[in-house]
């Protein structure tokens, strides 16, 4: 965090708000951006507390699924009663996200170094949102993917596991490809949405806990850069969580393919 100024830090933190959940990779942003200010070493702690942040966006937006997972597990006297289909539903989707982290945690743990690597080249960035921006053109309502109706399922829940790991690529939007793939396995929009942002909970708190051992090495002055772009990016994250879901709903994902088309070319023209 090295010559970053607390305008920098806001702005940061209001692009990882809007960028986690609008599905153009909050992670690519943030490199794209730290390269265009001159910050060339990537601050990874940072970037975990930005996601930090918008975590807590997520928690706001889905408290009631979050304390209906938790009682249906720990508070049988104050949750869903016992021996009901609404606390077997609530335990079964509990088990499938533990399920769907299990190949994200192996992902991040055996390729750590490779990510992190991945942070200091812009033009990989570049080719990712290609990537993304393919899948997410392969929602238009003219591709022939009619809307779907299932509810994620097993199989659904370890692909999607294995794609949230993948999307710790910068560059790979982590909502944009898991959504997407709910959604071309014909998952309905509602499902696909709810347990994209579910599934984020586990995987966000366990790369703070693997990085948590740094913080202590943080000055007062780049905890205070921190505080500054958490705030940021909390408010912000909030605002664009509650329009992501809007554009779900209305199968308007695909848009963004252009988006990231363009900026992807961008990266790999000029930021090598």
């Amino acid at each position: 965090m090295n010559g970053m100024t607390y305008l920098q830090a806001t702005l940061l933190g209001a692009l990882q708000g809007v960028t986690e959940f609008l599905p153009i990779s909050s992670s690519g942003h943030l490199v794209l951006l730290q390269y265009l200010f001159g910050l060339h070493e990537p601050a990874f702690i940072f970037d975990l507390f930005l996601h930090i942040a918008t975590l807590v966006a997520v928690l706001a937006m889905y408290r009631q699924d979050v304390y209906t997972l938790f009682t249906a597990w720990w508070s049988p006297r104050h949750g869903i009663p016992e021996n009901t289909p609404e606390r077997a539903s609530a335990r079964r989707l509990g088990l499938l996200l533990v399920l769907a982290n299990v190949p994200t945690a192996v992902i991040g743990l055996l390729f750590e170094s490779t990510f992190e690597q991945l942070f200091s080249a812009p033009w990989i960035v570049g080719i990712a949102l290609l990537v993304t921006g393919t899948l997410l053109w392969l929602l238009r309502p003219s591709s022939g993917h009619a809307r779907g109706t299932s509810q994620v399922g097993m199989a659904h829940a370890i692909l999607l596991g294995c794609i949230q790991g993948l999307a710790i690529t910068p560059g790979i939007s982590r909502s944009g490809s898991t959504i997407a793939i709910a959604l071309l396995c014909g998952v309905s929009r509602e499902s696909a949405a709810r347990f994209s942002f579910l599934m984020a909970i586990p995987a966000i708190l366990g790369a703070a806990l693997l990085k948590s051992a740094s913080v202590s090495t943080l000055s007062m002055a780049e905890l205070n850069l921190v505080i500054v772009g958490m705030a940021s990016a909390m408010v912000v994250g909030y605002i664009a969580l509650r329009y992501l879901i809007r554009l779900v709903m209305q199968g308007e994902l695909w848009r963004f393919a252009f988006y990231c088309w363009t900026v992807g070319l961008t990266a790999i023209l000029f930021a090598r």
